[in-house]
C-alpha cells in the first residue's frame, strides 16, 4: 500500500503541480479528496485518474473549465450576425467559408436572409437558380406568398415539381397578383390554350 507521501507526490506531479492529496486512498479505484492549490478548491476524483505517469493533466474542475475557455478564446472569434446583428462566436477555421464576409448566428437566419424580400445585400448568398435579378425571380416570390400546392387541383406531393404560372401570360409581369402556383398538368392544359381558368378552376374551351 502506498504511503500518503507517495500518493501526494503522484497527485501533485500528475495534476501539473496544481493539486495536493488530502484523504481517501485505499486502493487504485478509491475516490480520493484533492485540493486545488490554485483555486483553493477541495473536490473528489478517482485515484486512477491521476495515477498514471506520463499523462499529467489538470484534474481540478475549475482548472479544466479554464483550459476549455482559453482554447475557445484562442480558436474562436466574435462575429456579428448579418441578419439579426447579434454577436456570436465561430471557429476561426470556418471563417473562409462565408461568402462576401456575411456570417449568421444560426441556419434559420441564413435561410431568412436568402429570401427575396431580405434585400440585395444578401444577393451573393442566394442559390444560382434564384437568378441575378431578384425582381424577375417570380418563383421564389410566389412560393413565399402562396401555399405550396396547385391552386387549381390541390396537388401537393412534391413542391419541387410545382410550377408558377403568369395569369396574363406576360413573363415580365411578376406582380404577386399575376402569379399562381400550379402543377405541371394544369399548367400544360393552360399553355396549350385548351383550358382556361374560371373561378380558380379549369374549364375546357
Amino acid at each position: 500500500m502506498l504511503s500518503k507521501e507517495q500518493i501526494n507526490q503522484k497527485v501533485y506531479q500528475n495534476s501539473l503541480n496544481t493539486c495536493e492529496y488530502i484523504d481517501g486512498y485505499q486502493t487504485r479505484a478509491s475516490i480520493i479528496q484533492v485540493k486545488c492549490l490554485i483555486h483553493n478548491l477541495i473536490f473528489e476524483t478517482k485515484y486512477e485518474n491521476v495515477a498514471r505517469d506520463n499523462r499529467a493533466h489538470h484534474i481540478c474542475p475549475q482548472c479544466q473549465q479554464e483550459d476549455i475557455d482559453n482554447k475557445k478564446k484562442n480558436n474562436y472569434i466574435d462575429l456579428e450576425c448579418a441578419y439579426c446583428h447579434k454577436i456570436f462566436q465561430r471557429a476561426k477555421s470556418r471563417l473562409d467559408k462565408a461568402k462576401n464576409g456575411l456570417y449568421f448566428c444560426c441556419r434559420e437566419h441564413k435561410d431568412l436572409a436568402q429570401r427575396l424580400e431580405s434585400g440585395e445585400i444578401f444577393q451573393s448568398i442566394r442559390p444560382e437558380h434564384y437568378g441575378k435579378d431578384i425582381i424577375k425571380n417570380y418563383r421564389k416570390t410566389a412560393f413565399n406568398e402562396y401555399p405550396h400546392k396547385c391552386a387549381l387541383c390541390g396537388w401537393d406531393e412534391d413542391e419541387d415539381i410545382l410550377e408558377v404560372h403568369h395569369i396574363d401570360e406576360n413573363h415580365d409581369n411578376n406582380n404577386i397578383n399575376n402569379l399562381m402556383i400550379i402543377c405541371p398538368i394544369c399548367h400544360r392544359k393552360i399553355t396549350l390554350h385548351k383550358y382556361k381558368i374560371i373561378n380558380n378552376k379549369l374549364e375546357h374551351i
